[in-house]
Parts: C-alpha cells; sequence; structure tokens
C-alpha cells in the first residue's frame, strides 16, 4: 500500500496512552492526526488500516416496532441518541474492556426487540431472527477476541500490520453486517404482504 507517503509511523512505547489498547502490537501506530490526515491515512500502511468502524441497528427497530409507530419513533431517537454516547464512550474508553462496554447496550437494545418479537408483539419475518441473531453473535465473538488479543499476545511484532486481533475484531463486525443486510432483507420482503392489525 504505497499511494501516499504517509507520517513516520510510532511504535507502542511512543503512541500517546489513549492509543495503547494493545501491548502486543508493537509498532506500526498513526501519531496523533488531524482530520485531513485521518483521511489521508487510508493510503498508506500502518496497523488499523484494515479496521472498518461499523455498529448498527436501525432496520430491526423499524421492522419490529413498525405497528407501533409513536413507541419506534421514540426507540429510533433512543437507539441514535445512545448510539453517538456510545461512540462518544468508545473514543475516550482507556482499555479495550471498556471500549467493548460502550457497545453492549446495543446489544442489550437488540435483545430486547428480538424478545418483543418472539414473546410479544413485535413483527418482522420469521426468517430474519435467526440472521439477526448471527449477526449479534459474531459482534461478541470478535469483541472478546479484541480483548482477549489474540493472536499477536502469543507472538509480539508478528500481527503489527496484519492479521491483529483488532482487525479479526473488524472482519467479524463485517460477517455480522452481511447477516444484517440478509435479515433486513428478509424483513423487506416479508413487510410487503404484511398489515398491522386494526384495533
Amino acid at each position: 500500500m504505497g499511494l501516499y507517503q504517509g507520517p513516520r509511523l510510532l511504535d507502542f512505547a511512543k503512541t500517546p496512552s489513549h492509543l495503547q489498547f494493545n501491548k502486543y502490537v508493537l509498532t506500526g501506530y498513526r501519531p496523533v492526526s488531524t482530520a485531513q490526515e485521518c483521511l489521508r491515512s487510508l493510503f498508506y500502511m500502518h496497523n488499523e488500516l484494515g479496521n472498518i468502524y461499523t455498529h448498527g441497528a436501525i432496520p430491526i427497530i423499524y421492522i419490529t416496532l413498525l405497528c407501533y409507530p409513536t413507541v419506534q419513533q421514540t426507540a429510533l431517537l433512543a437507539y441514535i441518541l445512545l448510539s453517538a454516547y456510545g461512540i462518544y464512550c468508545a473514543t475516550t474508553a482507556r482499555t479495550n474492556v471498556l471500549r467493548l462496554r460502550a457497545f453492549a447496550w446495543q446489544g442489550l437494545f437488540r435483545f430486547s426487540l428480538f424478545l418483543f418479537r418472539v414473546y410479544g408483539s413485535g413483527v418482522g419475518s420469521p426468517n430474519s431472527l435467526r440472521l439477526f441473531v448471527i449477526m449479534d453473535s459474531l459482534a461478541v465473538v470478535g469483541g472478546v477476541v479484541n480483548i482477549i488479543q489474540i493472536p499477536e499476545r502469543f507472538s509480539p511484532g508478528l500481527f503489527d500490520n496484519w492479521g491483529n486481533s483488532h482487525q479479526i475484531m473488524h472482519v467479524m463486525v463485517i460477517c455480522a453486517i452481511i447477516y444484517l443486510h440478509w435479515g433486513t432483507l428478509e424483513d423487506l420482503a416479508w413487510i410487503k404482504s404484511f398489515q398491522c392489525p386494526t384495533e
């Protein structure tokens, strides 16, 4: 990867403490950067190049609460606001455990929607729920791998640029997003023939 000559990268010891989440990734850290420098970092090799930050489950809320418009709009707003707060908590977290915990409530929020689909009056395709459970399972596994820092804990320095736990977590999140997509497609196909019951 060499479209842009990036800045001199830092080793773990010279990295600012708020970016020292993994003592087993020894090199390749970006220096503190401006917004423009962050964009440029998409075009040179560093130890976070393979990481993609994605999280969110708006379609699940929308479909599950379809027949309850007021609750639906309130839940969507709450999810968006709490997601913004979760991002703030994750970006200011001092450890991987705290960073993962910043997103744990999102999983609990979705789990409550799954329960509402199964035991309550929530709606959605019967086939989508399985896909959404796989989605969240993949995300949790990725988060745990990131916390326990495998495989780099067994060979410090070997996985600095590729294959470290943080990148594995992001791959798991990408896979989770694919399952979210498939589940959403199931729900959208299902909704074409669904009508909320009249009161």
